[in-house]
């Protein structure tokens, strides 16, 4: 397999708050993803990460645009050393910095929302500029827009340890009949520590004392002094402690009797409201009632009592209901029943790594899969390319594998290689059954073969290491999906091949980091891999999905898998890209030989009358005879036109054919390579829709 995900995760690095938390037991919980962590500024939270052992880099961040484009420029240099698959920016501000960062370099952003902050138009902008967006809660995600969300919430944390034992740890000792309330949140107006505090001065809550673990937070200093001094005011001085930071509150809730989420609104932050309250879970898990404002006391249901926002009599009065012995008991009791509605932190982990390897083409990534695989293949004449693929993929199968080689009717030795190799190795299966096209071929194996989930290649094609592993892979974690489409880079060497290349066929490189002007380039001219339009080079599927789809056409000699594969998809099946799954692919071997391939690839476009594929090829040839006449009889704006828009349509190729080896030779042969190869798949197209006509007449 290849390595996990590379993710580098962007977020505050000075204070340690639930937020932050979420991510650091989700990276804990699972192993495939390969973190860097980028703080923005130093402290708690870039601690934590490299206590654990993980990459850490530190870039200092403001408020102020010129501060946060700095920081965006150190960012970027962070990103260019690391080379991550995708960033995971928590909150709006990392959100901006990442973007601005990571995206000239097609370094796909996923942005994490832990609360409503910045609502509006700032939203609405980081919705359409990333790539996903990771919700710690659903009502986050309601009523936006982003390209792709999904809802991960905080995990169920372990069983804590006793309650003496915690007691003990925190250094609490309450005297006899007194109860304790704990709070767990930094040290800010916001969290509503101020309106537990006057609950504690109110009848209701007289059995009472409060501890807060948490922390200062650097936005407001002087909170723990103001909130000390209401307490004297009110007389309950004595009533509360300050434990300050404690490393793992998970551990240690079940020291207290009632643990409270009372964030409110500020007038700095009138928003604002708890996202989830990470708190709140970890009480749950401990049987420890919870008292919560919206929308955390949904979460807490059974195992909490709701109070309103900034309301000290309310927290009083369900202090008074929660003093009553048998009611704490009967609320922990929901309180536990209700957190196993909750994700472990594996399931979570595994949860989020699969959203974002599925937005970066690398489903399943890190993954070990182990379900069984038929792999379909069809060959004529072919003794060489058979050889190469055996050589290359036989190694890759797994135990409970097989390798079905449908011939299709050789006159070389082509068949004997299949023959010996079967006799070799029981997982191989030759089927000989002459005359029988591609098509034909792949649907008679496809028929025959043991397993539920297939795999398709073509003999010429050498998977690299690891190709049926991704494909075993992203099935495995995405049962729901019927078509997997892999990738293929081309062979080339010659001038000719290398600009052939660069014009036919798309790029990996481009689909791991597609910048913006291959973003733009793919909308406007194609040329990039789409996984509804899958190449039998390297696919996968279901046979369900093979079924629906009514089979590999069989009237077409070319064309037929991404006729195929918009088949599948027409019957209601989701299609996904698999980067890892690569093969290479070797051209024909004179530039005539490749030209007659793309007319026979037209000519299958033709056939199959389909509106997609028939439609670029002869939007091709009109644009073609369209820009030859305004350039005979057309004035000046009419040939600026022609020569802005041929410049468009060989930009990217032409930047393909730079990057490459041999760079000069193999530009200067972009526009003749590209001219020659789009006419004679219009010539393939158009030939055939005249051909069909006439039948049809």
């Amino acid at each position: 397999m290849r390595p996990g995900l590379r993710v580098a995760v962007v977020q505050q690095g000075g204070v340690l708050g639930g937020a932050e938390r979420w991510q650091l037991h989700l990276a804990d919980a699972t192993d495939r993803l390969s973190v860097t962590a980028v703080g923005l500024g130093a402290g708690a939270t870039t601690a934590a990460w490299a206590g654990r052992g993980w990459p850490v880099a530190t870039v200092p961040a403001g408020r102020s645009v010129t501060r946060l484009a700095r920081a965006a420029w150190r960012l970027r240099r962070v990103l260019a050393r690391t080379r991550p698959d995708v960033v995971l920016a928590h909150g709006v501000k990392a959100g901006l910095v990442a973007t601005v960062a990571a995206r000239p370099g097609g370094i796909p952003v996923v942005w994490v929302r832990h609360d409503a902050s910045y609502g509006g138009a700032l939203v609405g902008l980081l919705d359409r500029l990333t790539q996903g967006q990771v919700a710690t809660s659903s009502w986050l995600l309601e009523g936006r827009t982003p390209r792709a969300g999904t809802v991960v919430n905080p995990p169920r944390m372990p069983e804590p340890m006793p309650a003496a034992e915690a007691r003990a740890v925190l250094g609490i000792d309450p005297a006899p009949g007194e109860l304790v309330l704990g709070m767990a949140a930094r040290i800010v107006r916001h969290k509503g520590i101020e309106d537990a505090v006057r609950a504690l001065a109110l009848p209701g809550a007289a059995a009472w004392e409060l501890v807060v673990a948490g922390v200062t937070d650097p936005a407001e200093p002087d909170e723990q002094d103001r909130l000390v001094k209401i307490a004297a005011e009110l007389g309950v001085a004595e009533r509360v402690r300050f434990l300050g930071e404690v490393p793992d509150v998970a551990r240690v809730v079940s020291a207290f009797d009632a643990l409270a989420v009372l964030t409110k609104p500020t007038a700095a932050e009138p928003w604002l409201r708890e996202a989830f309250g990470m708190s709140a879970l970890e009480a749950l898990t401990g049987g420890v009632p919870v008292v919560a404002v919206p929308p955390v006391d949904d979460i807490a249901a059974a195992g909490g009592l709701p109070v309103r926002v900034e309301r000290p009599a309310d927290v009083a009065a369900a202090l008074a209901t929660l003093a009553d012995a048998e009611v704490r008991r009967r609320t922990g009791r929901a309180a536990r029943r209700r957190a196993q509605d909750f994700p472990t932190a594996d399931v979570a982990g595994e949860r989020l790594a699969d959203f974002l390897a599925l937005l970066v083409h690398r489903p399943g990534a890190g993954h070990r899969a182990a379900a069984p695989m038929s792999v379909v293949t069809t060959v004529l004449d072919d003794e060489q390319g058979l050889t190469e693929l055996l050589t290359a993929l036989v190694p890759q199968l797994a135990q409970d594998d097989e390798l079905v080689v449908v011939d299709g009717g050789s006159t070389d030795g082509t068949a004997e290689v299949a023959r010996r190799a079967a006799e070799a190795d029981s997982r191989i299966r030759l089927v000989v059954r002459p005359g029988a096209g591609i098509s034909r071929g792949r649907n008679v194996g496809i028929g025959l073969a043991r397993h539920d989930t297939i795999a398709c290649t073509d003999a010429g094609c050498v998977p690299t290491p690891g190709w049926l592993a991704a494909l075993r892979a992203a099935s495995d974690r995405h049962p729901d999906v019927g078509l997997w489409t892999g990738t293929y880079r081309v062979v080339a060497d010659k001038p000719w091949e290398l600009a052939l290349a660069a014009v036919g066929y798309p790029s990996i490189d481009e689909l791991a980091r597609p910048g913006p002007g291959v973003r733009a380039y793919g909308r406007l001219f194609g040329r990039s891999f789409d996984p509804s339009m899958p190449t039998g080079r390297s696919v996968a599927f279901t046979r369900r999905a093979w079924a629906d789809a009514g089979g590999f056409p069989e009237h077409l000699a070319t064309g037929e898998d991404v006729l195929f594969g918009r088949s599948i998809v027409a019957a209601g099946h989701r299609a996904r890209m698999v980067r890892d799954a690569e093969v290479a692919w070797a051209q024909r071997p004179t530039l005539l030989a490749n030209l007659r391939m793309f007319r026979r690839y037209g000519e299958g476009s033709g056939h199959s009358l389909d509106r997609r594929l028939l439609g670029r090829d002869l939007a091709r040839a009109a644009s073609y005879g369209v820009g030859a006449v305004l350039l005979a009889r057309g004035g000046r704006t009419s040939r600026a036109v022609v020569a802005a828009g041929a410049a468009a349509y060989l930009s990217l190729p032409a930047v393909r054919a730079a990057r490459g080896p041999r760079p000069l030779a193999a530009t200067v042969l972009v526009p003749p390579v590209a001219a020659a190869r789009d006419l004679a798949k219009a010539w393939g197209a158009l030939s055939a829709v005249a051909a069909g006509a006439r039948g049809r007449r």
